[in-house]
């Protein structure tokens, strides 16, 4: 019997990362680099549409 995946589950095996290691490894980027406007713009952008 096949066993059934979330979305979640289907995401990491097609080679994605899960959002909270998304999330961590954002968090640790802004955290420990001197990132210009347009990377924290991008780092701000990435946070609020997926570590919310």
């Amino acid at each position: 019997m096949l066993e059934i995946l979330d979305l979640q589950e289907m995401n990491e095996i097609k080679g994605g990362v899960s959002a909270e290691e998304y999330c961590k490894t954002l968090i640790e980027i802004v955290m420990n680099n001197d990132l210009d406007e347009g990377a924290m713009e991008g780092a701000r952008y990435g946070y609020n549409k997926h570590c919310r």
